[in-house]
């Protein structure tokens, strides 16, 4: 590789030359014996993919020598082995040939007869002596793809006699990647640390908008740095923010309200947006487009407390339309109970047989001296930690009929997690009494409650 195209290639992954120049010397050249595998590893967002794929474009451009694939796409060992056949073999499915591969591989021992026939079985030797690449992507999910698929790849090329390397991408350390009947080869470690401040400061300036002065987008992108990264490290959410609060941050100067030198002033007419951002568009209760759309209504001439209002109500109205399965929403519903509701009154409230001639218990008058509201008061003190065994008994409690047998409980409570309506409070390696709060507003789960025909207000124990 020539050094113009190593100089691009350090300019465009600031902070990364020390990796780039540690790959070239893992590939050398392209008739070089190369290691049996590259473990390629890292946190989230630090360049690894990106990286990789650039140098094996600029050392391949004709993409015959090395398949890059990803995991998660090819969810099956048949289509990781085609998608790996079609790249080196230069085929592509088209009308032409009906969409067929280049070969039908059931199995690790198709694959590795294809792979011989394909790069050992040459006349004049020169296929044979060319190194090939499998670049698997987001590669800790081939631990669930049986025992031996892992083992096999890393001895691809013992097993074809080709000169065959496998470049494993992953976020999981080595540690926790190795198969645990030891039979895979030690592959060679490339570390992707995480990113110094200087290191994302040099990375964002290169979405400075073209019109804009860079010494004043960039004093801009270190406040935000300095008010998000302890709760924000990722890269690609930290330049996600950048773009969409900065057309907030310079609308004063366009409206004539500050000049840019003023940075203090503008700094704290931005400062709602930076509010409703951290709790709002980050936790993406709001999506991107809806942000752009109906944050253009709100104006630097507007006073502070109208500009957070106008977003919160924009992420409320959001979080109306929140479009969950049917069981999930009760799921939802029972959390908020379990979260907000004293456990000692469950059996008062949800005990089978309290409710049938309405008189289930509804939520204790407040007395003359807290119609205002007390210190003390569940809506006031926060959600509160619960168990999921006694969810799940709110759940069962609360559903009209009983749940179908087909629905899986478990998965959909783990998609509520996901989606962050529901915060895992116990720790990471506990298997039994897993407890979590709910992260929702009343508002919400009312609105939610309303779409199945729930009425909330007479399981919820002192709101008024």
């Amino acid at each position: 590789m020539s050094t113009e195209t190593i100089s691009n290639l350090v300019t465009l992954f600031p902070g990364r030359d020390e990796q780039i120049d540690q790959l070239l010397a893992f590939l050398g050249q392209p008739s070089d014996p190369t290691p049996q595998g590259i473990f390629v590893y890292g946190p989230a967002a630090t360049g690894k993919t990106s990286v990789v794929r650039d140098i094996f474009a600029s050392y391949d451009p004709e993409g015959h020598h090395y398949a890059l694939i990803n995991c998660i796409e090819c969810f099956t060992p048949r289509l990781l082995f085609e998608r790996t056949l079609n790249a080196w073999a230069g085929h592509k499915p088209e009308p032409s040939n009906r969409y067929a591969n280049y070969a039908r591989c059931e199995n690790l021992v198709d694959f590795v007869n294809c792979v011989r026939e394909l790069l050992v079985v040459a006349d004049d030797g020169q296929r044979a002596n060319d190194t090939h690449y499998m670049i698997l992507d987001q590669a800790e999910r081939l631990r669930d793809r049986g025992p031996m698929l892992l083992t096999s790849l890393l001895r691809l090329s013992e097993l074809t006699g080709a000169n065959v390397s496998v470049v494993l991408i992953s976020n999981v350390i080595w540690d926790k990647f190795r198969p645990r009947h030891g039979g895979a080869p030690e592959p060679l470690a490339l570390c992707f640390p995480s990113y110094t401040k200087q290191q994302i400061l040099d990375i964002v300036a290169k979405d400075c908008p073209t019109d804009e002065p860079m010494p004043f987008f960039m004093t801009f992108v270190d406040a935000i740095y300095e008010v998000f990264h302890r709760n924000c490290v990722d890269l690609n959410e930290l330049r996600h923010l950048v773009a969409m609060l900065y057309p907030k941050f310079v609308q004063p100067v366009f409206e004539k309200q500050a000049a840019r030198s003023e940075f203090a002033r503008l700094f704290k007419l931005c400062q709602p947006y930076f509010s409703a951002a951290s709790e709002r568009l980050y936790l993406r209760e709001i999506s991107t487009s809806e942000w752009q759309k109906n944050s253009a209504v709100a104006s630097a001439k507007n006073n502070p407390e109208d500009v957070t209002l106008s977003i919160y109500q924009m992420a409320e109205g959001s979080t109306d339309s929140l479009d969950l399965p049917y069981y999930t929403k009760f799921l939802l519903i029972a959390s908020y109970l379990a979260s907000y509701n004293p456990s000692r009154l469950d059996a008062q409230y949800f005990a089978y047989g309290s409710g049938k001639n309405g008189k289930r218990r509804r939520g204790r008058k407040p007395a003359a001296d807290d119609s205002l509201g007390g210190k003390d008061r569940p809506q006031l003190l926060g959600p509160k930690s619960f168990a999921i065994e006694r969810m799940l008994a709110i759940f069962y409690s609360i559903i009209a009929e009983p749940v179908d047998s087909s629905v899986d409980v478990q998965i959909q409570i783990a998609s509520l997690v996901t989606l962050r309506l529901l915060t895992k409070t116990s720790s990471g390696d506990r298997l039994d009494g897993i407890k979590c709060k709910c992260n929702v507003s009343l508002e919400s789960v009312r609105s939610i409650s309303r779409s199945v025909k729930f009425d909330i207000d007479r399981f919820l124990y002192d709101f008024a």
